[in-house]
């Protein structure tokens, strides 16, 4: 039986967090939030729209990762699996994210029924393990939600932040891919993933603007002096596979920014986004490239999304993605 807990900040939800188990084994089973609201209670997430059922919200899903003595990549993001001269092929091969135990607490350490507390945030730590169609483990998860509120460029935006840290305990190497890095063009998904509503269909991707070798946007007049935050609009064609430190996408009732943390590689994170017919943002750092991870080894990732209300300026997305991603940490149960 699956288990929820709903995330609140303030005394207001900011959506709920499920475990996933009672989704099809074809839908790679995983914890996701949904629905993810703003701050005035719009839901900004989809969950099993019709083009493709599989996608859940708001959480931590990727396509194509290769591990030792399987026979195919594992699928931990559901559907079927993109192969290189083969297209999509619905395989044997959808992975699970278990969640062996689960814990709430305030910023104080008090134990709650949810990641609820009033005026500050509230946390959600998680045990998972990763596990191949077959049940072989493939990697150990501790992951750590975070719900919060700031104010940036005249905006109330409630901030979900998940600190993430994979050990490989495969026994072997493994490696993440997307559909890209198996050879289809601008489909580089799979990281930090939100299906948005449909209520994005048509939205303005907005991005940070590429520096220049003359003057950094970045910088007051004459390129010096403090940041001055700015944004540009983007078309869908230009943000995908666009390397930086933020995206966001604007409708006509609600906004969305996404923030990621320095990746496994230390640079910027690709992103993919889409904006007509199925939208949907992640922080997609397998776009490009895959990204390794030898035996027992680690990696730690830290991603933000940030809903408000109504289509903010872009000055507003530019001053919220420069607010510092918050210090997760651990969640110590009571006592401890």
């Amino acid at each position: 039986m699956s288990a929820s807990v709903p995330l609140s900040v303030g005394g207001r939800r900011a959506g709920l967090l499920h475990d996933g188990t009672d989704e099809p084994a074809v839908h790679s089973p995983r914890p996701f939030v949904h629905p993810l609201l703003t701050p005035g209670g719009l839901t900004v997430s989809g969950d099993r729209p019709s083009d493709h059922p599989w996608h859940h919200g708001l959480g931590i899903a990727v396509s194509t990762v290769t591990v030792t003595g399987q026979a195919h990549p594992v699928n931990f993001w559901g559907g079927p699996t993109f192969l290189r001269g083969e297209g999509y092929v619905q395989l044997p091969n959808n992975g699970v994210q278990q969640v062996g135990s689960a814990d709430s607490a305030s910023t104080d350490g008090a134990s709650t029924d949810s990641a609820s507390t009033d005026g500050t945030d509230g946390r959600v730590r998680q045990q998972l393990v990763w596990r191949a169609a077959d049940g072989t483990e493939v990697l150990a998860e501790e992951r750590t939600w975070r719900v919060d509120t700031i104010g940036a460029g005249g905006v109330d935006w409630f901030r979900t932040t998940v600190s993430s840290r994979w050990t490989n305990t495969g026994g072997g190497g493994l490696a993440f891919g997307s559909p890209t890095t198996s050879g289809r063009p601008a489909a580089g998904y799979g990281g930090f993933f939100l299906r948005l509503a449909q209520t994005f269909d048509g939205a303005t991707v907005l991005g940070a603007p590429d520096p220049s070798p003359a003057r950094d946007p970045d910088r007051g007049a004459g390129g010096v002096g403090p940041p001055a935050p700015t944004a540009v609009e983007l078309d869908e064609a230009e943000a995908m596979g666009r390397r930086g430190s933020w995206l966001g996408v604007r409708a006509a009732t609600a906004s969305v920014l996404m923030v990621a943390g320095r990746g496994a590689h230390g640079g910027p994170t690709p992103w993919f986004v889409r904006t007509t017919g199925t939208p949907m943002l992640c922080a997609a750092p397998f776009f490009h490239e895959e990204v390794p991870l030898a035996p027992a080894a680690t990696v730690d990732w830290t991603w933000s999304v940030l809903v408000a209300d109504g289509a903010v300026p872009g000055t507003a997305f530019a001053a919220a993605a420069r607010v510092p991603l918050p210090a997760v940490g651990r969640v110590d149960p009571p006592g401890i």
